[in-house]
């Protein structure tokens, strides 16, 4: 008998703990969901933080990303829309201080030329050697040798 109520007994411990850790509250860090009051603005910001890429996540926009400098740029994008900064202006902000490397659509200038231009100079390139091969054609004499020396095998 008194194995079973010892048996009983842990598996109330071990049910109670499988339950404590079922329902276990997550501790999610969300994004915040402060909506702008004009519509207009709103969707700017929703543009905006879709754009800039969270220096710190790299791979995400500041949009997407619950790391705190990505909430930090996020406020500072709703703080310049509502001060009536230009959609460029904001941009510029930010990469006056993050570099070109924080937006997705790097700016055309001296630093990102061969960034913006280096793939068509390969596609003309690999175009060019690609047609370059097709226009030739072997010689007789790779011919022939090559015939003979089937001819050879089969016998």
């Amino acid at each position: 008998m008194r194995n079973f109520t010892q048996t009983t007994a842990l598996f109330k411990r071990v049910s109670l703990c499988i339950m404590l850790l079922a329902f276990q509250p997550v501790y999610a860090e969300s994004i915040e969901a402060n909506s702008l009051t004009n519509e207009k603005h709103q969707q700017r910001y929703s543009s905006l933080v879709d754009e800039i890429r969270c220096p710190v996540c790299q791979g995400q926009s500041i949009g997407g990303s619950n790391a705190g400098l990505a909430k930090d740029l996020r406020e500072k994008v709703r703080e310049l829309i509502v001060d009536n900064q230009t959609d460029d202006d904001i941009r510029k902000y930010m990469t006056d201080r993050y570099g070109d490397f924080v937006v997705f659509k790097p700016p055309m200038n001296k630093n990102t030329y061969l960034l913006w231009y280096a793939p068509f100079v390969f596609l003309i390139l690999g175009m060019f050697f690609f047609i370059k091969t097709l226009g030739k054609k072997p010689s007789k004499d790779l011919e022939v040798v090559d015939t003979q020396k089937a001819k050879d095998l089969l016998k």
